[in-house]
């Protein structure tokens, strides 16, 4: 969901709510200790949103009058610059992703792919060559600790990966804004990253599970932290991701064609989304007060 307007104390929301809807403007109003907020749930909607709150501020009778139609039809005119306006981020990111897939066709140019992978590697004679993550540190080649997050290895992962991450990645963009939302994706993915391959030891992984297990552990926490939050993950929606990590786990995957998982990316993606959801609730707890 998407915050739009914080009401005064001695404005009723009412009006305004039967209005949106009247508009089939799908929203929520929320209670904040003695305030409340409106919360847009679809981003192609919030040009309607705005053009109604204009309408009600200058004289609440107007809304009576406002056409429906036409409030529609900004809407959907509006809906993918809208929705680009508000996490350009996230489409960036997919962006890039997308391009990398491209470019290393989804992995099977190798030569392409060692330009992404967290280790310049080496193929000889059957046997793969590639530094440990001092020697690539040392290299200065830092962007290592993040591309792998780019490559993907097949057209399922890629496809999974970037639906969830426009899904969810959006709607925090819109909440936390870019540049904390920057900041929390390449964290998760240079931690992924570093423990899956310190622990497994083999630098030909990637995809962006690891960001996409990070926002939803984020946004799954944050509601149960704050109330100010709204809920972006469910539970039910929750557990199938955690049962999916589980299964990860076990050679089943593979059975299904999938290949071999990160699981190690995945789990500390998933742990590094928690903490970040913990730390930013302590360092914006003040807001709320």
């Amino acid at each position: 969901m998407y915050f739009v307007y914080q009401f005064k104390e001695t404005e009723d929301p009412k009006g305004l709510s039967e209005a949106l809807w009247r508009h089939k403007v799908a929203h929520q109003i929320i209670a904040k200790q003695g305030s409340a907020e409106l919360w847009v749930l679809d981003p192609g909607q919030l040009p309607a949103a705005e053009q109604l709150i204009s309408i009600w501020q200058d004289d609440p009778a107007l809304l009576q009058q406002a056409q429906p139609a036409a409030v529609t039809g900004v809407s959907s005119r509006n809906k993918l610059f809208s929705q680009l306006k508000i996490a350009p981020v996230t489409s960036l990111l997919l962006l890039l992703t997308l391009l990398v897939a491209l470019i290393t066709q989804l992995g099977a140019d190798i030569k392409t792919v060692g330009y992404f992978a967290i280790s310049p590697f080496d193929i000889r004679n059957g046997h793969i060559y590639f530094y440990d993550l001092a020697e690539v540190f040392s290299k200065g080649e830092y962007w290592r600790f993040f591309t792998p997050a780019l490559l993907h290895f097949s057209v399922l992962h890629l496809i999974f990966n970037t639906l969830w991450v426009w899904d969810i990645g959006r709607k925090l963009e819109g909440l936390l804004g870019s540049m904390w939302w920057s900041i929390g994706v390449v964290i998760i993915a240079v931690l992924s990253n570093v423990l899956q391959y310190q622990i497994s030891a083999y630098p030909l992984f990637g995809g962006l599970s690891g960001v996409v297990y990070g926002l939803i552990g984020f946004a799954w926490l944050l509601p149960i932290l704050s109330k100010r939050w709204p809920t972006i993950i469910s539970k039910p929606l929750m557990v199938f991701f955690t049962v999916w990590l589980a299964i990860g786990y076990t050679p089943f995957p593979e059975m299904l064609g999938l290949g071999s998982i990160a699981n190690t990316a995945h789990s500390i993606g998933l742990l590094s989304g928690l903490v970040l959801g913990v730390v930013y609730w302590l360092a914006t707890k003040h807001r709320q007060s």
